[in-house]
């Protein structure tokens, strides 16, 4: 049990360390993201901002506005402050004329100048920007030169300085992760409990049906582990009643070996005390006749127990077969024993009875069946039907019955004849009943017994076999 824990113990270790691990991957990359893009694209965002405003005024321009219109109207539109002045290749003057106009609208600088590589690119691209980082100050300024016809225009807006914003973001962010950390971690022990309790609760079970004790899991998740549970718990019960089975097979094999053991001893010592009596010279005429009905009996018996084990083990072609044409060939074949029990058959048969079956198996079913009432009617007619019920055809057999000591409970068991003696002066091997009942369990037919008011009744239905209508 102290390894169980150990074990399932490491399994939260990697839970909760795994989680921590996504939860640090997180962090650094959204760090990274912060401290390398964000700052990039925040002020690609205000270059595209101020452009939109160059275009804007060039576009006042276009319309006939003048210098001061169309700079006082981007002014109240947008955030940003226009400057322009004549266009010359004196840069010191320029710059003076510009940086002048700026603090008139109450723009001052710390750094501001027009260089020469600035003009050139903006005369010949037809705009340049240059950001001036205000030392002291949290703000840098924008400035987009911009010649139009003889002026050159100064778009400048003022951007943060977001460095030192997105050094508080990640603070703060160090901050929020290490709280959800903690709380992650404690929720995520919650949650492998969720999964590791089950879990024990499973791996006992396993090992108690390792054991062969059948326990039942009670796991209420609500989730695919209670689904598990369930799995395992009918295979709990299919492995008991597996095992049921199989206890009831080996105990129906011990008494089928005890059984045959049983009825051979008798004819193989009868045959070996005959056979020494001819030896011996005591035979009274009767010897060879005993021992070749001894003979007879075991072959019957062997003959009985191969059916028996060819139902199961061999394969039996299916085609469509009439059953009332196979049930009038077993009747003729028993009719003469009937008759030399002064009593006869009351049939009642309907015509052209098809199913999908095997012959060799159907003749074997109701040979028996017969047989069996043959052998044991006590008085009156047995009477036989076959019909067809909508899916299925039914065939009844019954006859007069006085046996008060068959227990019907036993009566398709293998060598069970219902005499506490078990004489064989009126029966036969004790295996007919439960060729019919393995005919039936293995072929899909339904077989029963009835007993009542000095009559047996034996049931089967078959599938019928239903004919195409041309």
């Amino acid at each position: 049990m102290h390894k169980n824990r150990k074990r399932f113990h490491r399994l939260s270790v990697k839970f909760i360390f795994g989680i921590t691990g996504i939860l640090l991957l997180i962090l650094t990359a959204t760090l990274f993201i912060n401290s390398r893009v964000m700052e990039r694209y925040y002020l690609h965002r205000q270059r595209e901002n101020v452009r939109q405003a160059g275009e804007t005024l060039k576009e006042a321009l276009a319309r006939g506005c003048t210098p001061e219109e169309a700079a006082l109207e981007l002014e109240e539109r947008e955030n940003v402050l226009v400057a322009f002045s004549r266009n010359t290749d004196n840069y010191d003057s320029l710059s003076s004329d510009l940086r002048e106009k700026f603090r008139q609208k109450g723009l001052g600088f710390q750094k501001f100048w027009l260089w020469e590589e600035d003009y050139i690119s903006a005369v010949q691209n037809g705009y340049r920007f240059r950001l001036y980082g205000q030392e002291k100050l949290n703000y840098g300024i924008l400035v987009e030169y911009m010649p139009v016809g003889e002026q050159l225009y100064a778009i400048a807006a003022i951007v943060p300085d977001a460095a030192d914003f997105i050094r508080l973001v990640n603070r703060f962010s160090i901050v929020l992760y290490a709280v959800s950390l903690a709380a992650a971690v404690g929720l995520i022990s919650l949650f492998v409990k969720h999964i590791t309790n089950p879990l024990r609760q499973m791996e006992h079970f396993s090992r108690q049906l390792s054991r062969q004790e059948y326990a039942v899991l009670d796991i209420r998740t609500g989730d695919e582990l209670e689904t598990v549970a369930e799995s395992m718990n009918q295979m709990s019960r299919s492995l008991r009643e597996y095992e049921k089975q199989l206890l009831n097979k080996n105990r129906q094999m011990k008494q089928l070996l005890d059984d045959v053991a049983h009825d051979i001893k008798t004819p193989v010592s009868l045959i070996g005390m005959y056979a020494s009596g001819i030896k011996d010279g005591l035979d009274d005429g009767t010897f060879l006749d005993t021992i070749e009905e001894q003979n007879a009996r075991i072959s019957r018996l062997v003959e009985r127990l191969l059916s028996l084990s060819r139902i199961e083990s061999r394969e039996y072609p299916f085609s469509p077969i009439a059953l009332d044409t196979i049930l009038h060939k077993c009747m003729e074949d028993q009719r003469m024993a009937l008759h030399a029990r002064g009593m006869s058959f009351q049939e009642e048969l309907a015509c052209d009875v098809q199913i999908i079956g095997n012959s060799e198996l159907v003749a074997l079913l109701f040979s028996n069946l017969l047989s069996n009432a043959v052998k044991y009617a006590s008085s009156g007619a047995v009477e036989v039907t076959l019909c067809r019920m909508g899916e299925w055809c039914r065939f009844r057999i019954s006859n007069g019955f006085n046996n008060a000591a068959l227990d019907p409970e036993r009566i398709w068991d293998p060598f069970y004849v219902g005499e506490p003696s078990r004489s064989r002066a009126l029966t036969g091997t004790g295996l007919g009943l439960a060729i019919v009942k393995r005919i039936a369990e293995q072929y899909g037919y339904s077989v029963r017994c009835e007993i009542g008011e000095g009559r047996i009744l034996f049931e089967v239905l078959f599938p019928a076999a239903l004919k195409n209508e041309n």
